[in-house]
């Protein structure tokens, strides 16, 4: 939620140079954020895969990005995507959060209806599509998991 706001505001404040939509700010948010979990994911991954794999590689006469793309990566891929899948997920839930500078979304909209009807409703049905649609990612990510495990009888 900070970041949005700074996202939002500080250019503005610093550069006299305001964001002009809203929903760049938090698009520009988003894609700071995650994309430093993500490629810290990756690295983390990368760096799991034991040295000897890549000797071995070596030995066979593969070249470096034959190593990389034969041997590598799919270890990286089967390790990688537990936490992949919970980042995603985490992503979904957080787009809520995009109505702390006005963006109109899910939470926000309902929030309006409520407002104007004086009904509870809308809360009601937006939190039950976050839970199905959160269901969903989490039953395909196992899908997916359970895929990549084919050394596990």
């Amino acid at each position: 939620m900070l970041q949005i706001i700074v996202v939002f505001y500080v250019p503005g404040f610093l550069f006299d140079y305001p964001m002009s939509s809203r929903f760049a700010a938090v698009l520009v948010a988003f894609v700071i954020n995650y994309a430093c979990y993500f490629s810290e994911i990756y690295r983390g991954g990368i760096q799991s895969v034991p040295k000897g794999q890549q000797e071995a590689a070596e030995v066979l006469g593969m070249k470096k990005s034959q190593t990389f793309r034969y041997v590598t990566l799919p270890q990286v891929v089967k390790r990688i995507m537990p936490p992949m899948s919970n980042e995603i997920i985490t992503l979904v839930k957080d787009t809520s959060l995009a109505r702390v500078i006005g963006v109109v979304e899910l939470i926000k909209f309902s929030e309006q209806i409520v407002n104007n009807y004086v009904i509870l409703w809308p809360l009601f049905y937006a939190g039950v599509f976050y839970l199905v649609f959160n269901g969903l990612l989490s039953v395909l990510f196992r899908y997916i998991e359970k895929k990549l495990d084919y050394y596990k009888v």
